[in-house]
């Protein structure tokens, strides 16, 4: 996202713990991670003021091109209030940032935690934590999502067992997960409600400093996720599997004075790292050259514009190439290769694999040999493998 680079580009396949454990060595710019300009460095050599306010886990890494970053550091989960607290003070830290006089335009990053830690409150390596603690510092009128009243319901395809292929966590992230109720699932689900609503009651604060200061019209606000949350679809949670849940994410963007408000686009393939160049590409900045993101700023201006046909993303373990009504999975789960054909239009639940089915022949064939040739172009396998990492400039 911020350097318009994939993860085998920029050498950051994870948090760091893959690369430290398969090389003994923390990933800094001085071996793995690429020389890369970020979006702080380009705006800044651009003449912007520039802020970074919130969860990072660059923070070991060190942030180039940033004037300004928030006193408190967040990297990692804890308790569901404790996001609470820090999210509050990370927007209060943007607002003020917002509030300076100054000469030049400005660059900010602001990132919430929640609802992200809705995660810690299953058991295991990633939890662990009690919903309760969710409520710690909510409103008693928050409490009608946990206590009350009905809780939410479940998603549609609840019980429709997972695509064997799709996730490589039964081990340890979701083996407590057949174990809980449904009543347990709704209190999740609403909770994850009650965070989401917190986080927006944050950002109409943001917004609303924008306007105060009268510069909301003339300002590009991109509200968006590095990733969903399975939230109880196929009885899962989390992140890091290619279901539309985790891998969908939301992305609204607000220019008046370029972009035609109220319109949605359902026809171009974007990704996080498309945004780096669009936004370079909407403020008149030069876009880095060898970048793997692409610039949609055409689409965002022009509603019928479609210059993004295909998208191909990542994971440790997976690669996923999503085009037309399409999702083409291939992994390698314990030895085992996968190859998952999904019609996100006849089957928008996601429970069945259609690969070389009858009827899905070519299809199956053209989204195989568009992965093979997107996974030669770049040198790799299902698996990322720190030691092969290279270091790279961009």
């Amino acid at each position: 996202m911020f350097t318009g680079l994939m993860p085998h580009n920029h050498g950051l396949i994870d948090n760091e713990e893959i690369i430290e454990h398969q090389t003994g060595e923390f990933p800094t710019p001085d071996n793995f991670l690429a020389d890369a300009k970020t979006m702080g460095e380009a705006f800044k050599e651009a003449g912007y003021d520039t802020g970074f306010f919130g969860k990072e886990h660059a923070a070991g890494y060190g942030w180039r091109g940033i004037d300004e970053q928030g006193s408190l550091s967040y990297t990692g989960g804890g308790y569901l209030a404790e996001g609470s607290v820090y999210d509050t003070i990370f927007a209060k830290d943007a607002i003020d940032f917002i509030k300076k006089d100054r000469e030049n335009p400005f660059y900010l990053t602001l990132s919430f935690i929640n609802p992200h830690d809705i995660c810690k409150t299953l058991g295991g390596p990633v939890g662990g934590k009690n919903i309760s603690d969710a409520i710690f510092f909510c409103r008693n009128d928050d409490e009608k999502f946990l206590r009350n009243e009905e809780r939410k319901g479940l998603p549609e395809n609840f019980s429709d067992k997972y695509i064997e292929g799709m996730i490589k966590h039964e081990d340890y992230m979701y083996k407590e997960l057949e174990d809980l109720d449904e009543n347990y699932w709704k209190q999740f689900i609403s909770t994850y409600g009650l965070l989401i609503e917190k986080t927006d009651w944050l950002v109409a604060l943001v917004l609303d400093q924008l306007k105060k200061q009268g510069i909301d019209d003339n300002t590009i606000i991109v509200f968006t996720s590095d990733h969903g949350e399975m939230m109880g679809s196929h009885r899962l949670i989390a992140k890091t599997v290619f279901y539309e849940e985790s891998a969908k994410t939301p992305m609204i963007i607000r220019y008046p004075e370029s972009i035609k408000g109220g319109e949605v686009d359902n026809r171009n393939m974007v990704s996080t790292v498309d945004i780096m160049p669009t936004l370079l590409d909407l403020c008149n900045i030069e876009i880095p050259q060898g970048i793997d993101g692409k610039s949609f700023k055409q689409s965002c201006v022009e509603s019928d514009a479609f210059t993004h046909e295909e998208v191909f993303c990542e994971n440790y373990f997976s690669r996923m190439f999503r085009f037309e009504n399409f999702k083409y999975v291939e992994s390698l789960v314990y030895d085992k290769h996968y190859k998952i054909l999904i019609d996100l239009e006849k089957d928008p639940k996601e429970t069945e694999n259609l690969f070389n089915t009858p009827g899905y022949e070519e299809i199956s064939a053209f989204a195989e040999k568009r992965m093979q040739e997107y996974m030669q172009k770049n040198n790799l396998t299902l698996e990322f493998n720190a030691k092969n990492l290279v270091k790279k400039s961009a």
